[in-house]
């Protein structure tokens, strides 16, 4: 039996270049598929032809649920989730520190508030419950999609907040050793803790709703899987924290 096709779907600003490099060491990189970043996406996977597709071990990139239509195989997809606070906030430091992003040049003018309560829809969308987006697949977030294809077709969800134990957890379902990985794309310009009211917390919080129930429900979910680590397992697990330091 063919092995499944395995599908990082990386929600921008969780972590995910750093992930996209732990799979680029550890898989070869033509069974790699890089989901384009331009409008051309589909039809760029149309264009593949099926021993191409057949060829392909991983696929990772922004791509939402649903990409796996275009493979005709079985699939397993993994993601990372963050603190949607937190993921709001990155994301506008990120496109501040970005000349080259599309909304550098109107962004950085912006105060965070000024940012978190812009009416232009191409700023607005990525700030409203966008993980839940990402995880049903829909241009308009559905929470109850979401979680059903959570149960049905992830077979690992990390948390940004818990990213060694992430890490490790991945390396052992997928075989892989437990060695040191770089951060990358870490926001240089991003001040260390934020000087952002409580109101435009509870705002941010407001607008992710959806966001936060996915959170905590896959974050219940890691601490369960590192309690039910054997005592080695947990030594292991210790030690591999310690190997990121």
């Amino acid at each position: 039996m063919k092995k499944p096709l395995w599908i990082f779907a990386h929600i921008p600003k969780t972590g995910g270049i750093t992930m996209r490099g732990i799979i680029d060491s550890n898989v070869p990189s033509n069974q790699i598929y890089r989901y384009p970043l331009h409008q051309n996406q589909e039809k760029m996977i149309r264009s593949l032809t099926s021993k191409q597709k057949e060829n392909f071990r991983w696929v990772y990139g922004h791509c939402r649920y649903g990409v796996h239509q275009h493979f005709h195989r079985s699939y397993r997809y993994i993601t990372m989730l963050r603190d949607p606070v937190s993921r709001v906030i990155s994301t506008y430091y990120f496109i501040c520190s970005m000349p080259t992003n599309g909304l550098h040049h109107k962004v950085k003018k912006m105060s965070l508030e000024e940012f978190v309560t812009s009416q232009d829809p191409r700023i607005s969308a990525p700030l409203h419950n966008h993980q839940t987006r990402f995880l049903s697949g829909q241009n308009d977030p559905d929470l109850t999609l979401a979680m059903n294809n959570l149960n049905d077709h992830f077979a690992f969800v990390g948390i940004t907040e818990m990213y060694p134990q992430s890490v490790f957890l991945l390396n052992q379902l997928q075989g892989w050793k437990q060695t040191h990985y770089s951060k990358e794309n870490v926001t240089k310009k991003r001040p260390k803790r934020p000087d952002i009211s409580e109101q435009l917390t509870n705002h941010i919080r407001s607008m992710n709703e959806l966001d936060y129930h996915l959170y905590e429900t896959c974050k219940l979910q890691l601490h369960q899987k590192i309690k039910s680590l054997s005592q080695s397992e947990k030594k292991e697990l210790r030690s591999f924290i310690k190997m990121q330091d």
